[in-house]
């Protein structure tokens, strides 16, 4: 080995191939507060923008991807607005957390008991800093110069027939399929694969 301190011949080299459209894995969220916003844990958008979001990193904690991290930006407030002036992107985003929460603490999505409803509160955005939960990953096509990125496309619940393998680590089911991954189990097509 080298001892010159100028010879990179022997670092490792950076993979920097996107994670597989449809990978189910466990993974942990961190948000990186920006300072705005409900304890600031809110970003404020670049004006003339008047949006404030989540700045979120996720880790992959489990299975063939153990420890490759995506980051993504999750609007809570501001830009385009509905018909009865909600912003979409905040709409979008808060079905987004609540999906995180739901696999996160073992809830089904249609289960409305007291129990359920109750799970589903947070004190605030930094609870949602250091969940762990089990997500399904996409690609979201870069522009403007900007390369193809990893996205959350969704926070996969108990109601899923790989939910229990992903969130034991296991992980290894990807990439999946959107067409058969119930109907193989013999049950139902969950809302995420529907």
């Amino acid at each position: 080995m080298s001892t010159n301190p100028f010879d990179f011949n022997s670092a490792q080299s950076n993979s920097f191939d996107l994670i597989p459209v449809d990978t189910i894995a466990p993974m942990v969220m961190t948000i990186r507060a920006g300072s705005a916003g409900d304890g600031g844990w809110l970003t404020a958008g670049k004006p003339p923008s008047d949006a404030f979001y989540l700045n979120a990193e996720f880790v992959i904690s489990g299975g063939r991807f153990k420890g490759r991290k995506f980051w993504q930006n999750m609007v809570v407030s501001g830009g385009k607005v509905d018909a009865s002036g909600q912003s979409i992107a905040g709409s979008i985003t808060r079905s987004s957390l609540r999906g995180i929460l739901e696999s996160a603490r073992g809830i089904k999505a249609d289960d409305e008991s007291e129990a359920a409803k109750k799970a589903r509160l947070v004190s605030g955005y930094g609870d949602f800093s250091g969940i762990e939960f089990v997500g399904k990953i996409g690609i979201e096509k870069g522009s403007q110069g900007y390369s193809d990125k990893n996205k959350l496309v969704a926070a996969i619940g108990p109601e899923s027939a790989v939910y229990a393998d992903a969130k034991a680590g296991g992980g290894n089911v990807t990439p999946i399929t959107n067409a058969t991954p119930a109907a193989s189990a013999g049950g139902a097509v969950p809302k995420w694969a529907a």
